[in-house]
């Protein structure tokens, strides 16, 4: 995806450490990595770092309708471009919404692979643990529904 037309929008420059979404917190709009690498934190715990340029943050707040449900750190001198307005941002610029929908498909595969990876590991169990595979069946084939969250300090 071509990503020239990002370097229109407003830059954010992250220092090392600097916490560009904190998880619980309101975020305005959606940001793209333009360079740099950050980690996302969820409930303190690493679950993903990130360096390759166009990848978004503050999309699942937008989408659901929520505050973040991860904390963005930079490990690195990093920059961003900020989208104020992302449904405006995306029926303008219909290919940033399928840039979007990619990246979402690639999470969603990546946990679907370790889910199934564990239904695998804990298949055989007769404990507490074997209770795993029942319950992502459940999961997996169920369609999501809404399930509002709370909010930091509820």
């Amino acid at each position: 995806m071509d990503l020239s037309l990002l370097r229109s929008l407003p830059a954010i420059t992250c220092a090392p450490g600097d916490v560009l979404i904190t998880e619980g917190r309101p975020v305005d709009g959606l940001f793209f990595l333009e360079s740099g690498e950050v980690e996302v934190l969820k409930a303190g715990e690493v679950i993903a770092e990130v360096y390759e340029p166009g990848a978004v943050f503050g999309d699942m707040s937008y989408l659901l309708g929520t505050s973040p449900t991860a904390t963005v750190k930079a490990l690195t001198a990093a920059t961003f471009r900020q989208v104020e307005d992302p449904a405006m941002f995306f029926q303008l610029h219909p290919g940033f919404a399928l840039h979007l929908a990619v990246i979402l498909a690639r999470r969603l595969d990546s946990l679907n692979r370790y889910l199934v990876d564990i239904k695998h590991q804990f298949r055989d169990r007769s404990d507490h643990l074997g209770m795993i595979d029942e319950v992502l069946d459940s999961l997996m084939h169920k369609h999501p529904r809404d399930i509002p969250r709370r909010e930091a300090g509820d």
